[in-house]
């Protein structure tokens, strides 16, 4: 009998190799997307993900962290107050993170956090202890920006120095203060905040950076009249 000819087949690109190689047996197993990355980040202060994701990992809840990895997934939510947030799912060569994305991230960087794209995020780690840490994003970059070994130039600070923003809350206990200090934290920046507390009449300084956006969040959670900018 004649023998059959085996066609000679291209080899498939690194990429693609893994890509399938996730697709099929759910893990990386020639290698990791992030390999090619790696000297990119050299001169950056990014953590491993799985660092993070130890017990006893040395970070603190609420400080601002950068991870680059793998979008692996993105999943859209439409919140309470009819503005869109994302979940997503980051991963790099040593562990994965679920992160949350808000309006206001996904208006200037929604771009960045599609699947399969690799960037850097920068966030503010949340450590409770009845859930997985996550980073709530505050900007994405591509890791390609990073390719000459230097961080990229951060966005300018929308500021407004002329008003100071005030917001009035029933109390500190409860959701709703973190749920203010979240949006806050979310806009960095030196314009004067002040939050009074309407059940001790408490107050709290801090800063951040006043964007429609952010006075739009702010009045969807508290209501209009609780939130004055002057």
């Amino acid at each position: 009998a004649g023998k059959v000819p085996i066609p000679k087949l291209k080899e498939l690109d690194k990429g693609e190799l893994l890509s399938m190689e996730k697709e099929t047996t759910g893990i990386y197993i020639s290698g990791h997307p992030m390999d090619d990355y790696r000297p990119y980040l050299r001169n950056t202060h990014v953590v491993h993900i799985g660092s993070l994701m130890e017990e006893d990992n040395g970070f603190q809840d609420d400080q601002i962290v950068s991870v680059a990895g793998i979008v692996q997934t993105v999943k859209m939510k439409t919140t309470r107050n009819n503005s869109m947030m994302a979940y997503v799912t980051v991963e790099d060569d040593t562990a994965s993170m679920e992160m949350l994305a808000f309006s206001n991230v996904l208006d200037q960087y929604g771009g960045y956090l599609r699947e399969n794209s690799a960037v850097v995020i920068t966030g503010r780690l949340s450590l409770r202890d009845d859930k997985e840490p996550q980073i709530v994003i505050n900007r994405a970059r591509p890791i390609s920006d990073y390719a000459d070994g230097s961080a990229p130039p951060e966005q300018p600070r929308n500021v407004n120095k002329s008003g100071t923003l005030y917001l009035r809350l029933p109390g500190e206990e409860g959701t709703l203060y973190p749920k203010i200090r979240c949006i806050l934290n979310m806009f960095p920046g030196d314009s004067k905040a002040v939050l009074f507390f309407a059940d001790t009449g408490r107050r709290r300084g801090t800063q951040c950076c006043i964007r429609e956006s952010m006075l739009t969040e702010l009045k969807n959670v508290l209501g209009e009249a609780n939130v004055v900018l002057k």
